[in-house]
């Protein structure tokens, strides 16, 4: 077998099998939160297992977007912001493309390659490690900004899964299903001799009408097969595949706990409305009808001097705590200030261009976008890391874990949770990753 051979049959076994490898990528990451601690270099073979994770579910994820992308209209489920972004820079432009998996390489491998410095080459090897890793992602991130226009950077830099394995294997099940009957009445036809001029029903009134026309017993047979198995339709001169009325009734039909609907409607009893919830879940919002490059604003004056300097603040203070070390006040007073100033110059810069509208009954120009108002959410959470840096964590953080560690060291069940925060104490005093 071909190596292209071997990919495709991986590719086409990962779609048949989503839901059961996304549940052992899901069960592997959660045992290497309790490996560190229990043998020699534990820690690094977590890590290794999860940098190895991380990097495998990249190609899935890719995989998944590609078959979710190849099924009908109607069991697509709606993309969000960030993926639209992501997945349109990723398709068109081969420089960010290349650029954003290479930092997700990168923020997959960080922290197990300054464990390994640290335990091949020693605290000063692992040290230049962290800057020269730290070099490249703020170059790579500027190589971004570039690639998109002087647009802010997202965080992640290529689209995450948001597709429900399981959903998508309900989903193949059905379109293999519509095409299993389509070819069955083709071949019943074929068999039998008879033209197949006649056009296939759209719907339970066809079968009616051609009962009432005088038509054969093969013919309305397989027509009521057809409307039967078939829950879609297609549009005659748009080629669009939408789900018929009665798909939807079934679904409304059906009973509590049934299994979701493939058009992502809940399921529920029979006083609720699908149609309406169906039609309610495609209606456009602002935000679905922009083009994807533009749910990020370019940068521009402010807003461009507070993404270089939220890119360059991590390079400056690993290379603070190279000249200080890392308990030093100054790298962390100093990384803090100018995180804070590039949050503090976006913000101000956004909260203008927020109030700049245009005249008459017409949208506000140049308003946020939900994807730039999420990043936003994400920069500012970021601010929590710094009860685990520096100073603070060495005479706030610490000595509270440590004592919460020991208070409930001989509680049962508890008792767990406390043996991991004695594990992991120490890696946050050894590894900057940890805390980054």
């Amino acid at each position: 077998m071909s190596l292209s051979k071997a990919f495709i049959s991986y590719e086409d076994g990962l779609v048949a099998n989503a839901g059961r490898i996304a549940s052992i990528e899901s069960t592997l990451r959660t045992l290497t939160w309790f490996l560190p601690g229990r043998f020699q270099d534990a820690e690094v073979a977590s890590e290794g297992l999860y940098s190895v994770l991380n990097l495998i579910s990249l190609y899935h994820d890719s995989i998944l977007h590609r078959a979710v992308s190849s099924l009908p209209a109607p069991l697509r489920p709606p993309s969000s912001s960030h993926t639209r972004y992501t997945r349109h820079y990723t398709r068109t432009s081969k420089p960010y493309s290349l650029l954003a998996h290479s930092l997700s390489v990168i923020q997959s491998l960080e922290l197990l390659l300054e464990m390994l410095a640290r335990k091949k080459r020693g605290p000063v090897a692992a040290q230049k490690t962290v800057v020269a890793l730290e070099a490249v992602k703020a170059l790579l991130r500027l190589g971004l900004m570039g690639a998109t226009s002087g647009r802010t950077g997202v965080q992640p830099p290529v689209a995450e899964r948001e597709v429900d394995p399981a959903l998508l294997e309900m989903n193949r099940e059905k379109v293999t299903r519509m095409r299993r009957a389509q070819r069955t009445f083709a071949a019943e036809v074929e068999g039998s001799g008879q033209a197949t001029t006649v056009p296939p029903p759209r719907s339970a009134a066809d079968v009616l009408l051609r009962r009432r026309e005088g038509a054969d017993d093969l013919e309305l047979g397989a027509a009521a097969a057809e409307v039967e198995e078939t829950d879609f339709w297609t549009g005659a001169r748009t080629g669009y595949v939408r789900p018929t009325l009665a798909s939807l009734r079934r679904e409304g039909d059906a009973a509590i706990g049934a299994a979701p609907s493939p058009f992502g409607l809940p399921s529920g009893g029979k006083n609720k409305d699908f149609g309406k919830e169906y039609l309610m879940s495609r209606v456009l919002t602002v935000e679905d009808v922009k083009r994807p490059e533009d749910l990020v604003a370019k940068a521009k004056g402010v807003k461009r001097i507070a993404e270089v300097i939220w890119i360059l603040r991590p390079l400056i203070y690993v290379l603070a705590i190279r000249r200080y070390g890392k308990r030093h006040t100054l790298p962390y007073l100093l990384s803090l200030a100018l995180e804070y100033l590039a949050y503090s110059l976006r913000q101000s810069s956004t909260s203008k261009l927020s109030h700049d509208k245009a005249s008459g009954p017409m949208l506000p120009r140049q308003t946020p976008s939900e994807l730039e108002r999420q990043e936003s959410s994400k920069r500012a959470r970021a601010f929590w890391w710094y009860l685990l840096r520096g100073p603070v964590w060495e005479s706030w953080t610490k000595p509270r874990l440590e004592s919460m560690a020991r208070t409930f060291e001989d509680k049962p069940l508890v008792g767990f949770v406390s043996t991991l925060l004695q594990d992991y104490i120490p890696l946050y005093d050894e590894y900057y990753y940890y805390s980054a």
